[in-house]
């Protein structure tokens, strides 16, 4: 919620500071867990997972023009 009302009022750096909250989450979750699982719904599921994250991160910036 604090992601969506800093986009809808557009304070992209409130935006990036809430993105930035998730960080360790996201270090877990690579850590933890392995994607490519061999159960194929655990395989899909963490993928979506993925896939929310980087919708997450899109709504404020395109990242892949980031240099680095």
């Amino acid at each position: 919620p604090a992601l969506e009302q800093a986009i809808e009022s557009e304070s992209f750096e409130e935006a990036m500071r809430s993105l930035a909250k998730l960080r360790p989450y996201i270090d877990a979750f690579f850590d933890k867990v392995t994607v490519v699982d061999k159960d194929e719904a655990l395989r899909r599921n963490r993928m979506l997972i993925l896939k929310n994250i980087e919708r997450a991160m899109h709504t404020v910036a395109d990242f892949s023009k980031v240099e680095g």
